[in-house]
């Protein structure tokens, strides 16, 4: 950084620069959406630390966070000193070389964003859909891929003219070594394409569960917020291609134009969308009816009846675990509740029914063993007494059955 230092070209103090009304815009927007990322990601890791979930996808979007917020001022620098958002006309004769450097800068905090973002999602639907071997096997591939291409992209934007200094300094650039127009465009390509592979995968979660239709649509609408990001960067790689192959119009408005700030909206966008499912806890208690965990399935008191020993009314939250010694659970009744066994092998299997997460976490929709069955209901036994008498009920929570079964009726 010091070597940035020495050499940054000298320039007049910006706040002296007006701002004309498109230029604002463009200020605005290199504040606003930062600062809205910043907020969402706030509230990401106040949920994530109230239910305990903090895990390595968070602290990838946290450093995409900090990435996007250090781009704010070099590239407010840019704006002003290049005098984006002025009509050609009114642009004063200037030096390119003290807004370049701030470009230069800039980009160096913008190309890693996307690829942490792309890397915390990749694990957060590790988290989610890791039980299925196809979709781990993919996911390990595209974040294998994804690191080592942050990795290039990062180095070929540090060195990209040889010396460093020509990539502001016009008279230097004329005998610098530098990197064809074409690996912008490459690089483009291939954020658009890991874009469109990432975004694949929920859907290849989702799409096969056994969930309801309005919740199965809101999950996978919230990462496909990320679309509007696959979008954007095609808008700049249309942009990006201008620039370098098409002739400009020699009477067209140049500088009365704020397309630069179409990176600042991509990665602020991306941060947002990959933290939208992270919200999940969050949404569900806003929309109920779109992002519950309940099933839906419910089960009152009353005629409903489970098993045959009578005497007992249980109201409860059951967890029932099948393993290779004991018999599978069933009811002694038509109107009962039927819970279908597991398969059965030489590990032990579990299933888990629960009328809520109790984490409030979306990685829940799934266990390592398949998808977690979420189901409200209430059991009855209806009985008599040893004396023939007045029916009586004792309510036991689940944590005091071992087995159905072991439930001997208590005389009074």
């Amino acid at each position: 950084m010091n070597l940035f230092a020495t050499r940054r070209p000298q320039h007049e103090d910006v706040t002296k620069i007006p701002t004309p009304p498109l230029q604002a815009v463009a200020l605005f927007i290199n504040f606003f959406f930062p600062t809205l990322a910043l907020l969402v990601v706030s509230l990401r890791f106040y949920l994530r630390i109230t239910l305990r979930q903090v895990g390595l996808d968070d602290y990838l979007i946290l450093a995409a966070l900090l990435c996007s917020v250090l781009m704010c001022g070099p590239f407010y620098m840019y704006i002003k000193l290049h005098y984006w958002g002025w009509h050609t006309v009114d642009v004063p004769a200037f030096d390119p070389s003290p807004g370049l450097w701030w470009f230069y800068l800039a980009q160096l905090f913008y190309n890693p964003v996307l690829a942490l973002v792309k890397a915390s999602v990749l694990l957060f639907l590790l988290r989610l859909g890791g039980h299925k071997t196809g979709v781990r096997w993919a996911i390990y591939s595209l974040n294998t891929f994804n690191a080592l291409q942050a990795i290039g992209i990062f180095l070929v934007a540090l060195l990209q003219c040889l010396p460093i200094h020509a990539n502001w300094d016009i008279k230097a650039k004329v005998d610098a070594v530098c990197v064809d127009n074409a690996f912008h465009l490459t690089i483009s390509c291939l954020t658009i394409l890991t874009d469109i592979l990432v975004l694949a995968i929920p859907f290849w979660i989702f799409l096969g569960l056994n969930m309801k239709t309005p919740t199965k649509l809101a999950v996978i609408g919230i990462f496909l917020i990320g679309l509007s990001v696959t979008i954007i960067s095609i808008v700049r790689l249309v942009s990006v291609y201008k620039v370098f192959y098409v002739k400009p119009d020699p009477n067209a408005d140049t500088y009365y134009d704020i397309s630069v700030t179409l990176n600042v909206v991509e990665i602020n966008l991306a941060i947002i969308s990959a933290t939208g499912p992270a919200l999940r806890p969050l949404m569900r208690r806003w929309f109920p009816k779109w992002f519950g965990g309940s099933s839906g399935a419910q089960y009152s008191s009353g005629a409903r009846k489970y098993g045959s020993n009578p005497g007992y009314d249980l109201q409860s939250r059951i967890n029932v675990h099948y393993r290779n010694d004991t018999d599978n659970l069933s009811h002694g009744h038509n109107s009962g509740i039927a819970l279908k066994g597991m398969s059965r092998s030489s590990k032990a299997q579990h299933t888990e029914i629960r009328s809520i997460s109790p984490s409030g976490s979306e990685e829940e929709i799934m266990t390592y063993n398949g998808i977690m069955r979420t189901t409200d209901f209430r059991v009855n036994y209806d009985g008599e007494t040893e004396t023939g008498g007045n029916e009586k009920y004792i309510s036991r929570s689940s944590s005091e059955l071992k087995e159905a079964k072991e439930i001997q009726p208590i005389a009074i």
